[in-house]
């Protein structure tokens, strides 16, 4: 038997990875990050790690306003605080002080946001 019926709400599909999280480290979602076969979420609350493909916690955290900005990272838009460079090289800071770097495939993405 199935803990969700299908067809889910996209409310419900938005909170399936914080049902995942310990219940002291639900909050807001600021990045996911993989990590060989588990991701660390961070959240408002705290970092939690979880068994899960990283495709599978992104496609968990619709409709939540972010974007995969590297390979191995999700960030939230409005945990964004600041936008570093290296050389050639971008990085994101954000809120919890992580440093989250971008990838040129996914520049594009804060292009259009006006990040970058």
């Amino acid at each position: 038997r199935m803990a969700h019926p299908l067809p889910e709400t996209e409310t419900e599909l938005a909170h399936r990875l914080l049902h995942r999280l310990p219940p002291e480290q639900r909050g807001q979602v600021f990045a996911v990050s993989g990590r060989d076969h588990y991701v660390d979420v961070q959240t408002g609350q705290g970092t939690a790690s979880l068994l899960l493909r990283f495709a599978d916690a992104v496609a968990e955290l619709n409709p939540t306003a972010g974007g995969q900005v590297h390979r191995s990272h999700w960030v939230a838009w409005d945990a964004i605080v600041a936008v570093e460079r290296e050389g050639v090289r971008l990085f994101l800071m954000l809120k919890h002080g992580q440093r989250v770097p971008v990838s040129k495939n996914h520049r594009e993405k804060l292009e259009q946001r006006g990040l970058i």
